[in-house]
C-alpha cells in the first residue's frame, strides 16, 4: 500500500514519530485527564442528584478514559522507539505508526463527544426539574479537542508522506479516514449500551451518592492528597420503582450487551487492524470487513429494539465501511488481489 520514500519524507515522519510520541505521552492524557475531571464534576454536582439516570456516566467515563489515557502514553513512547526503523524505511514501522497515531484521533473522538452530553448540553428545561444549566463560562470545546486534531495530523502525514499518485493518495485518504470516524461513532454507541446495561433504578439508595469528594478523578482536586480523610456521603433517594411480581423477558439486556461491551471490542479492533492493512496482510482486512458488519447489524438491531437514532447511524456508518471494503477501487489498498 505504501510507496517508495525519499530521504527528506523519511526525516520528516521519523521526526514526526517523535514529536507525535512526546505529544502523546505528555500532553493527550493531560488533556484527557482534564476534560475527565469537568466532565466527571458537571454529572456528579449538576445531573445525578436530580437524574439517576446519569450515574452510569461516572463509572463508565473513568474507566474508558483510562484506558484511552494509558493507550496514549504507551502508544508515544512506541512511536519514538520506532522514529530509527522509520528514517531507514521499513515499512512495517510506518505502519505501525500511522495505526498509533489513529489512537489520539479516535481517542479524542471518544472523549469529547461526552463533554458535548454532559458539560455543554443544558437540561435546565426539562425533562427531569431541577436541573441547572451549564457553567458560565464554560468552553464548548474540551481541551482533548486538541488530542483529535493532532492525532488527525500526524496520522495523515504517516498515511501520504511517500511518492504515490496524487489519485491514490485521495483514494486511500476516503477509507482510512472512515475507518476512523466509524471507530469513533462505533466506540459511543459502546458507551450508550453500558450505560443502560449496567442501570439499575435503585442502585443509588444502597450505596453513598456520587459526588466529586467521593471520586478518584475528582477527589484530589478538593482535598490536600497528604492529608486526605475519609467522607461519607448521604444516599440519595432514587424514588419509588415500578416492578412486575414476574420477570419477563426484555431483548433490550442482549441488544445492550451487545451495543455495549461488542462495540467496545469492534473499536479497538478497528484501530488495531489499520497497520495490518497498512502492509496488504488480510488479517487487517478481514478484522475491519467482520466488525464492520457486527456493528452494522447491531445498530441495526438497535434501532429496533430501542427506537434509537444514534445506533441507526452507527448502523449505517458501518454498512457503509463494510461496503466500502468490498469495493474493488479500495480494497486494492489493502490486500493482494485473490488473496
Amino acid at each position: 500500500m505504501f510507496n517508495n520514500t525519499t530521504k527528506t519524507q523519511r526525516i520528516v515522519m521519523a521526526a514526526t514519530a517523535v514529536v507525535a510520541g512526546l505529544f502523546m505521552m505528555y500532553i493527550a492524557p493531560t488533556q484527557g485527564m482534564q476534560t475527565l475531571k469537568i466532565a466527571l464534576e458537571n454529572v456528579m454536582e449538576r445531573l445525578i442528584p436530580f437524574d439517576p439516570d446519569f450515574y452510569p456516566a461516572v463509572p463508565i467515563l473513568g474507566a474508558t478514559y483510562s484506558i484511552w489515557m494509558v493507550l496514549l502514553f504507551l502508544g508515544g513512547a512506541l512511536s519514538i522507539v520506532l522514529a530509527k526503523k522509520i528514517y531507514d524505511g521499513e515499512k512495517w514501522a510506518r505502519s505501525s505508526a500511522l495505526g498509533l497515531a489513529a489512537i489520539p484521533s479516535v481517542a479524542g473522538m471518544t472523549m469529547l463527544i461526552p463533554w458535548m452530553v454532559l458539560v455543554v448540553s443544558d437540561y435546565s428545561n426539562g425533562p427531569v426539574a431541577g436541573i441547572m444549566p451549564p457553567p458560565e463560562g464554560i468552553a464548548v470545546m474540551p481541551p482533548v479537542l486538541w488530542t483529535m486534531v493532532f492525532g488527525l495530523l500526524f496520522y495523515y502525514i504517516f498515511l501520504l508522506m511517500d511518492n504515490d499518485t496524487i489519485k491514490n493518495k485521495i483514494l486511500k485518504l476516503i477509507p482510512y479516514t472512515f475507518l476512523g470516524i466509524v471507530a469513533g461513532m462505533v466506540f459511543m454507541n459502546g458507551q450508550h449500551g453500558v450505560r443502560y446495561f449496567i442501570f439499575i433504578p435503585e442502585y443509588l439508595t444502597h450505596t453513598s451518592s456520587f459526588d466529586p469528594l467521593g471520586n478518584f478523578f475528582t477527589n484530589l482536586d478538593h482535598y490536600d492528597a497528604l492529608a486526605l480523610v475519609t467522607t461519607s456521603q448521604a444516599q440519595i433517594d432514587a424514588g419509588q420503582i415500578a416492578k412486575t411480581a414476574e420477570a419477563v423477558y426484555d431483548p433490550n439486556t442482549l441488544t445492550l450487551l451487545l451495543g455495549g461491551f461488542m462495540n467496545y471490542a469492534s473499536s479497538f479492533l478497528m484501530v488495531i487492524a489499520i497497520p495490518f492493512l497498512a502492509m496488504k496482510n488480510k488479517v487487517g482486512y478481514y478484522i475491519v470487513s467482520t466488525t464492520a458488519l457486527a456493528t452494522a447489524l447491531i445498530g441495526f438491531d438497535g434501532f429496533i429494539v430501542r427506537h434509537s437514532f444514534e445506533w441507526m447511524v452507527g448502523g449505517l456508518m458501518s454498512a457503509i465501511l463494510f461496503i466500502m471494503f468490498q469495493l474493488p477501487i479500495f480494497k486494492q489498498f489493502f490486500i493482494e488481489e485473490n488473496a
